[in-house]
């Protein structure tokens, strides 16, 4: 009798410590193995023959496309203004978007790569809004009238914070806390938001001097929404 009661006090705490205790879930390997490959493949480097792809299409939309909506409406040829929708061209979509994904390549060559791209997009960005500027004063324009115009100060304007903080925080030789994440966090986000504003405005750059020209703003738009995934993303 002794041994069964044993057996049965034992049994119950058993019981007990199952209902408080219980095991957690035991995950199959199937699913383990899938979740190590979809961080894999969003950590993977873009591959050389991609990424010569893309920015190849980055530069060309940027040249050729600037050169179209310098020289719009048709027939307008070249004057002191194209140099405002060329300049912008090439700074925000030619040298901006290049330095975006060659960042996501990772590694020490290209975060610096990506630092000197970026500066060198806003220097040509504020040469092109220097000529708009000075294109309206020998006008007689007032300044700012349009969306396009404020939109297209805010994304200027709105990559310089990140810039310094990039250059002072996150630079690989001698950013000052280069291991923040939330600052890396910030910083990327930040950037991609005023990407997308930048491209959205020289959409509405083109839009103002064709007018509602779907398809050759479709056409426009097709090289920034291809490259998009890999930039902004």
């Amino acid at each position: 009798l002794a041994i069964v009661r044993g057996g049965v006090i034992e049994g119950l705490r058993a019981a007990h410590a199952t209902k408080h205790h219980p095991k957690s879930k035991e995950i199959h390997p199937s699913t383990r193995q899938s979740t190590a490959m979809v961080k894999a493949n969003k950590m993977a480097p873009i591959p050389d023959g991609k990424y010569s792809f893309l920015l190849a299409l980055l530069s060309a939309h940027s040249l050729v496309g600037g050169y179209y909506a310098a020289t719009r409406p048709e027939g307008a040829g070249w004057r002191f203004f194209s140099w405002h929708p060329m300049l912008m061209m090439v700074g925000m979509i030619g040298m901006m978007g290049a330095a975006a994904l060659t960042k996501k390549r990772g590694g020490y060559m290209n975060t610096k790569l990506h630092g000197i791209m970026t500066i060198v997009g806003m220097v040509l960005a504020g040469c092109g809004l220097y000529v708009i500027y000075q294109n309206k004063e020998r006008m007689g324009k007032s300044h700012f009238t349009t969306t396009h115009s404020w939109t297209g100060l805010a994304a200027f304007g709105g990559c310089i914070l990140p810039a310094i903080a990039g250059l002072v925080f996150l630079h690989p030789d001698f950013g000052i806390d280069k291991q923040n994440q939330l600052y890396r966090k910030v910083h990327k986000y930040v950037g991609r938001i005023l990407l997308v504003l930048a491209w959205t405005t020289t959409l509405s750059g083109l839009k103002t001097m064709i007018g509602d020209d779907v398809k050759t703003l479709v056409l426009f738009a097709a090289p920034m929404l291809a490259v998009a995934p890999f930039t902004l993303m």
